[in-house]
């Protein structure tokens, strides 16, 4: 069965589509300026295709794409585009590389002649970049061969011909890209240095970053404060309660105060938020202003040996937005960097118990021959319980026994007249901070966590 294609009428009838040739506009204007096609149905990437000697456009699900229905083509960014590499199809892209024109290639078939566009922009996985960047033609293929179908010998010569175009027309460098699908796999503690280190590298090196931030004003200062970021790491509970409170953030302005340094990097136990997968983020201060950027794990299923050059190359973290928050300006739910600024605002009110993490022992040494200072992380949790004991539960309320909670629960800040000074004989209002209640050994009951960030209410009257 032929592939099904979507149909756009050339403006200009040609008998070839020459180097560079754009194709005709697509009729829609949200496409005009579009430099990615992608269905609308799936999500799946477009390959665009020229009709000779018509110069009819049309665009058709990839070959290694098993879809049931035709394609709709639309502006990538208009709908969660599921992008692979387009060399091999593995998800886990890495790289971006471009070439100096569009790579087009000539196919027959029985209605007539098809020019395939396949563009300029080449989306790589870590191995595929291997094989890019040796420029080795025979490896890419057989790596496509392995991973894909079984392709009739006019395919292989097809992807031969691509393939020798890309790599004699491409351009020097590549970029990182945020469009691969990498598990989470988020960094202990205990490596957190090592893997400071590679980022404040990554960072530095010659890759183009995403989110402007390859801009020499903005990669200098970012890799910098990377290099003297105090170091956190939160654990799975506080991580739990991060990602809880950071979906019901109330709008507030950033206040510098929020900051528990000037330069920092933070890493949870999990990922704080389901569309980013961020694990990680660092902030860094400017004057007044902060920079913050987030960051998504990689490297999660792949091989021993090109997981390991993966590390020695890329690490273990790479850029998933970067955003600029100055004093006064809101925060809610919804912002890239809520999770970030919960964990701060967290710490503030000392619900944390921030206490020293073990580092490797090989770190440490590293450390020791580099002459640099004994590295230090933060472990954050939540403090202590209150008590380990709990009230009775009002159905037992006069049995004169107690069953244990099952559950903690938060207790939101509020002001307490208590007795003070010589002997306790003055009374005043202080502020009891939030803190947990119930025993230690149970579960945060998630209803609570909710209330953690609320504004203490007003002083009571004194006389009250």
């Amino acid at each position: 069965m032929p592939p099904q294609r979507h149909h756009t009428p050339s403006a200009v009838t040609a008998s070839r589509i020459p180097p560079g040739h754009t194709g005709p506009e697509h009729h829609r204007t949200a496409d005009r300026q579009a430099s990615r096609f992608a269905c609308g149905i799936c999500g799946s990437p477009l390959d665009r295709y020229a009709e000779l000697p018509s110069g009819t456009v049309s665009y058709e699900h990839p070959l290694w794409k098993d879809a049931d229905h035709p394609p709709v083509p639309v502006a990538a960014d208009a709908v969660e585009a599921t992008y692979v590499c387009d060399f091999c199809t593995d998800p886990q892209i890495l790289f971006v590389y471009a070439t100096t024109r569009r790579v087009l290639v000539q196919v027959e078939t029985p209605d007539g002649s098809v020019v395939r566009d396949y563009g300029t922009r080449w989306a790589a996985c870590f191995e595929c970049a291997a094989l890019v960047e040796a420029r080795h033609l025979t490896g890419l293929l057989d790596r496509i061969l392995t991973h894909g179908m079984d392709f009739a010998a006019e395919v292989v010569v097809h992807l031969s011909a691509m393939l020798r175009q890309v790599l004699s027309t491409l351009r020097p460098g590549r970029a990182l890209s945020v469009d691969g699908r990498w598990e989470a796999s988020p960094v202990p503690a205990t490596t957190l240095p090592k893997v400071r280190d590679r980022l404040a590298a990554l960072i530095a090196g010659d890759v183009a970053l995403p989110f402007g931030l390859s801009h020499d004003a903005v990669r200098t200062p970012l890799a910098e404060s990377l290099a003297i970021a105090r170091l956190y790491w939160v654990d799975d509970e506080f991580t739990v309660l991060t990602r809880n409170a950071a979906q019901v953030l109330p709008r507030l302005g950033f206040v510098p105060g929020d900051l528990p340094a000037a330069h920092g990097f933070v890493a949870w136990a999990q990922p704080v938020d389901a569309r980013r997968r961020c694990v990680a983020a660092s902030w860094s201060s400017h004057g007044d202003a902060v920079q913050l950027v987030g960051y998504r794990s990689i490297g999660d299923g792949l091989a021993p040996v090109p997981l390991q050059q993966l590390r020695t190359e890329v690490g273990w973290l790479i850029p998933v937005f970067a955003v600029t928050l100055r004093p006064g300006q809101p925060v809610t739910a919804t912002h890239p960097a809520a999770a970030l600024v919960t964990t701060w605002r967290l710490i503030r009110q000392r619900l944390a118990e921030p206490t020293p993490a073990k580092v490797d022992t090989s770190i440490r040494r590293a450390y020791q021959r580099a002459r640099r200072p004994e590295p230090e992380v933060a472990l954050v949790r939540i403090r202590g319980t209150r008590s380990t004991s709990a009230p009775a539960l009002p159905g037992n309320a006069g049995t004169g026994s107690e069953r244990e909670r099952d559950f903690r629960w938060w207790v939101t800040p509020h002001w307490r007249h208590q007795p003070y000074g010589p002997g306790r004989s003055l009374r005043d209002w202080i502020v009891v901070r939030p803190h947990l209640r119930g025993p230690q050994n149970k579960p945060i009951r998630a209803t609570t966590t909710v209330r953690v960030l609320g504004t203490l209410p007003p002083r009571p009257d004194l006389t009250a």
